[in-house]
């Protein structure tokens, strides 16, 4: 069936090399299906599986043929094939074809034609470099893509003298190139060593500016072997007609970084980008465009859109001049001051914005409201220099974000400085500063109230307002009808903030629920003559509340107040309640009113209100003005109250009671009270059918009458303990954790 030429089947591996990544091995079988009678002539077929060393697999399929002409005494020979391989990102493959002439000295030339040259993005995109183009963001885009590369090798050598078979060494040049990628020109050495019949070796170093230097070896293991044996001639006829193509098997792929210009992408519209630039020092108004900017405020409100981001300069000599005309901000849209620092989140990622200069802020002002917010408004930045009106003010809004900003009030006016009538969604207000220095300026700092679902952020403000008539309150948060609010007022610092019925923090609500955290604020120095001061007060008149009040400093309230307290809860609806009150610090929050206390609790409806007022610390530094250092009273018919009252330090003589418990109108208190130190009184006073529940931990005879020794055996009690009760009214000592007090 076979003649001089018999069917073989090989073992071949190479280390990586110019355009693969990877060492890989392949199986090959070399098959010839024509031979002439003069073995001069043979057609033949070689194919291969590949193996990478990473798993990916790859193939070849050869049809060759050679002739032998015996008056030149060379072999001739050509083919053509097709290979393919997996890179781990896509299945590149190529058409080959290729020329040889073997005889004393070689030459083979080789060609490879990828059957598809676009390039394959690889690996994740990278984005960085913003900057302004028009009105648009412009960034520059990188990432690594491969492509496969069409070229050539070619290469002359033969036998080294003296060695026969056992070594040939050949010099060759090649190209590889794709798209507008560098071109791999390059050189290249080859070595091969015939070991025997059935093994080669092989050794080639390349070296080209695109991958640089490679050595590469190899080894084919034949069987039944070829016929390039040690003991013929190494240009053999027979010899040179059977032995293998030498050529490239892998597929040449070009790994490389990419780098582009895109747009900036809005996440809403998935459009680019739009800013609206405005320089108050501009000679001429422009387009609103980078390079030519409008240069007033006024020009913003018919030359943007929904989305903008609207970026403003300072005015050169500190003033509002061509920025006191107001502005009404339109959906989504950001108000952003070149001297403050900002980030923007685009489809690509989020990057610093671009345009940042240092300098004072932007200073905006109005006879009128000055910004009016619409839904997911952003206002960044800014000065509001003693506006006619309300600063900062929205409606019914769907999301905001105040942040940055610097608020004078210096007139007589009734202004807010951040004014939202119906919050909805989230709501954000952070960073802020709120002075003012008029002697009768009495508007709220921050007011934000809603009837819907929403969560205000209230952060790291400072306010400091010097007032004297009523009604103003540093921070005012209300849940009206038909709310479900979510709170976190937290590091704000508020000076001087009281007038007449003004609050530090002042949450009400008649809504479905109030909840969230008041936490890590500083609240100091009340005035001279006020009336119902709180420095954090919470009256919920109807729905269910969760909140914590938490690590606020509290100092100097008053000093000729009525009816003030440090920290004040009041519930007047009938649902249920949850208010956990700890580590907060009250110190002289009285000097010489009536009704003064460091934190009191009301209840005066039914329903179930849970407490846990721990580890706090009530202070005032003069004595016997104070009335009460910690009072918890339930006045509403049918109520239950569970409180856990423990590690407080309450260290002052009161004029009333360091701790005053009142209980009246059939309400029940159930309470937990230990490991308290107070310098005064403690006194439990219940009337009219109440019931007084406290759990005692000191191994006491339970159910029985409560008496004082139970409170002052598990207190620190400088004064005395008194327990009346009247009116049908019952004190009873429980066994320890046996009421449905929270933790």
């Amino acid at each position: 069936m076979w003649g001089n030429y018999l069917p073989r089947v090989s073992f071949q591996h190479r280390t990586e090399g110019a355009g693969y990544a990877y060492s890989y091995s392949d199986v090959r079988a070399w098959v010839p299906i024509y031979e002439s009678e003069d073995s001069q002539s043979l057609t033949f077929v070689d194919t291969a599986v590949l193996l990478a060393n990473d798993s990916k697999v790859g193939m070849n399929a050869v049809i060759g043929q050679r002739f032998y002409f015996e008056e030149l005494d060379r072999t001739f020979g050509g083919y053509v094939g097709y290979d393919n391989r997996d890179t781990g990102y896509q299945t590149v493959s190529q058409v080959a074809t290729g020329f040889e002439s073997l005889g004393r000295i070689d030459f083979r030339a080789n060609a490879y034609l990828p059957t598809d040259s676009e390039s394959q993005q690889i690996g994740a995109t990278s984005f960085f470099n913003p900057s302004y183009v028009g009105n648009n963001i412009q960034l520059s885009e990188t990432f690594f893509a491969e492509t496969a590369m069409r070229g050539f090798d070619a290469e002359f050598g033969g036998a080294v003298p003296k060695f026969g078979d056992y070594l040939r060494a050949y010099v060759g040049t090649y190209n590889y190139q794709a798209g507008s990628q560098p071109q791999a020109w390059g050189f290249k050495t080859r070595f091969e060593s015939h070991v025997s019949d059935q093994m080669r070796l092989y050794l080639t170093v390349t070296n080209d500016q695109v991958f640089d230097t490679n050595v590469v070896f190899g080894i084919s293991l034949f069987w039944p072997g070829t016929r390039a044996r040690r003991s013929p001639r190494y240009d053999d006829m027979l010899t040179r007609m059977d032995e293998p193509l030498i050529r490239k098997e892998a597929v040449t792929v070009n790994r490389f970084e990419k780098i582009q210009s895109v747009f900036a992408t809005n996440t809403i519209t998935n459009m680019a980008q739009r800013v609206v630039h405005v320089d108050p020092n501009a000679t001429s108004n422009g387009d609103g465009s980078v390079e030519n900017p409008y240069n007033s405020l006024a020009f913003v409100q018919g030359g943007s859109q929904a989305n903008d981001f609207v970026f403003v300069h300072p005015n050169s000599n500190g003033s509002s001049t061509n920025l006191d005309s107001g502005i009404a901000l339109q959906d989504r849209q950001r108000l952003l001051a070149s001297t403050t620092q900002h980030k923007f989140t685009a489809t690509q990622g989020t990057f610093d914005l671009p345009g940042y200069e240092s300098g004072n802020k932007p200073v905006l002002d109005s006879t009128g409201v000055t910004v009016q917010l619409a839904n997911g408004n952003e206002v960044s930045g800014f000065k509001f220099d003693d506006p006619g009106n309300t600063a900062i003010n929205g409606g019914t809004v769907n999301g905001f974000d105040i942040n940055n900003n610097a608020f004078e009030h210096l007139g007589s006016l009734s202004t807010r400085s951040i004014y939202v009538t119906d919050l909805r969604g989230e709501g954000v207000i952070r960073n802020n500063d709120v002075t003012a220095s008029a002697a009768n300026s009495s508007g709220d700092a921050i007011s934000v109230a809603s009837s819907g679902t929403a969560k205000i952020t209230i952060a790291d403000n400072a306010i400091s307002r010097n007032l004297s008539i009523g009604g103003d309150d540093a921070i005012q948060v209300a849940a009206l009808s038909g709310a479900d609010l979510e709170v976190n007022i937290t590091n704000n610092r508020i000076n001087n903030f009281m007038s007449a019925g003004g609050y530090g923090i002042n949450l009400t609500s008649a809504g479905n629920d109030l909840s969230g955290t008041v936490s890590n604020n500083r609240i100091f120095n009340g005035l001279t003559t006020s009336a119902t001061d709180y420095a954090i007060s919470s009256a919920i008149t109807n729905g269910t509340s969760d909140l914590t009040i938490s690590n606020n400093t509290i100092g100097t309230v008053a000093s000729a107040q009525l009816l003030d307290a440090g920290i004040r809860l009041y519930y007047n609806g009938a649902s249920d309640t949850l208010a956990t009150i700890t580590y907060n610090s009250i110190d002289n929050f009285g000097v010489a009113g009536a009704f003064n206390e460091g934190i009191a609790v009301e209840i005066s409806n039914g329903g179930t209100h849970d407490f846990v007022i721990t580890n706090n610390s009530i202070k005032d530094s003069f004595t016997n003005v104070a009335s009460n250092g910690l009072s918890l009273s339930s006045t509403g018919t049918g109520s239950v109250v569970n409180a856990n009252i423990q590690d407080n330090t309450i260290d002052t003589s009161f004029s009333g009671s360091g701790i005053a418990v009142t209980n009246s109108f059939n309400s029940t208190i159930n309470l937990r009270m230990r490991n308290n130190l107070v310098a005064d009184d403690v006194v439990f006073n219940s009337a009219f059918s109440t019931a007084l529940n406290f759990e005692v931990f000191n191994g006491q005879m339970v159910p029985a009458t409560l008496i004082s020794a139970d409170i002052t055996g598990q207190n620190t009690i400088t004064g005395s303990a008194g327990i009346f009760n009247s009116f049908g009214s019952v004190s009873t000592r429980v066994a320890p954790n046996s009421l449905p007090i929270p933790e």
